[in-house]
């Protein structure tokens, strides 16, 4: 029986705000509550956004709310060659394909195949690469959810116009190197699932079990993410955003806002079971702060 290994994964272009401590909260405890392990993975991929400093800042505040990795911090920077690896062994089975078609004149949804006519044939310079997806399924047996239907994809980018692989293929791979057994993520993420089961099942790697909760939204009905400037926690108090999270929660009888993140997340432990985030996440796909 696999041991279960859970993980959050920032990416490494700012600090953590409360949408972020809310998903490595919660993918915290359904490790916890399985008497799992829980791993910090960062994503740096894309040097032009991310450093070192947003990196050192992540870990501390993640710290400061006790919410530690229970193996070393994994940056993906280091996993370049893995990465080529996959794309490698994608391409030698004929689904990869250069496309040379810019953002801006792609219409929105699925994208249509304008470039498949090169499927199979040498990457050009300067060009993405999509996967072809035509065995692609969008079930989704998720674990907080329950059954789920996404939208379909599309041939999706794996290594994008710049030189950097996409998120989808480097989450795959990731996922098989730490023997990851099961993601808890937002829902905005869920659409992400089925890309990367595809590619899993392309390059023989077991997929793991996926569960998503509601994201959090602002009073303009906005998900809190560094892009829309969502105010960073202060990590010295962590107690005042562990209680915002308990009242979003529902919870009663907590500990008060001055307490310690060890008060916190034993008070957590002892009442949010992973039946109770199923049902939380099974009542609505946001929270408003």
């Amino acid at each position: 029986m696999n041991v279960y290994r859970g993980r959050f994964a920032p990416s490494a272009t700012g600090s953590l705000h409360l949408g972020s401590i809310f998903a490595a909260l919660l993918s915290f405890l359904h490790a916890k509550q399985q008497n799992g392990q829980w791993l910090v993975r960062i994503d740096d991929l894309d040097e032009k956004r991310c450093n070192q400093s947003h990196s050192d800042e992540i870990l501390n505040c993640l710290n400061a709310f006790g919410l530690e990795s229970d193996r070393a911090v994994i940056y993906q920077s280091t996993r370049l060659k893995d990465y080529a690896d996959a794309l490698s062994t994608l391409k030698r089975q004929g689904i990869l394909y250069s496309c040379t078609c810019s953002r801006k004149s792609l219409p929105k949804g699925p994208y249509a195949g304008n470039c498949a006519n090169r499927l199979g044939q040498p990457f050009l310079a300067d060009s993405a690469i999509r996967i072809s997806t035509e065995k692609l399924s969008t079930s989704v047996n998720d674990l907080l959810l329950g059954p789920q239907i996404t939208g379909s994809p599309g041939d999706f980018i794996v290594k994008r116009r710049d030189g950097l692989f996409a998120y989808q293929l480097a989450c795959a791979v990731d996922e098989h190197i730490d023997s990851i057994t099961d993601v808890i993520r937002g829902v905005d993420l869920l659409e992400s699932t089925p890309m990367q089961c595809f590619i899993s099942e392309r390059l023989g790697f077991a997929s793991p079990n996926y569960g998503h909760f509601p994201v959090l939204i602002d009073s303009n009905g906005s998900k809190l993410s560094k892009q829309t400037f969502a105010s960073p926690v202060n990590r010295k108090f962590p107690g005042i955003t562990y209680s915002k999270l308990a009242k979003l929660m529902l919870l009663k009888d907590t500990p008060s806002d001055r307490d310690p993140a060890s008060i916190w997340l034993a008070f957590f432990q002892s009442v949010t079971t992973p039946a109770a985030i199923k049902s939380m996440a099974g009542v609505t796909n946001t929270l408003s702060v």
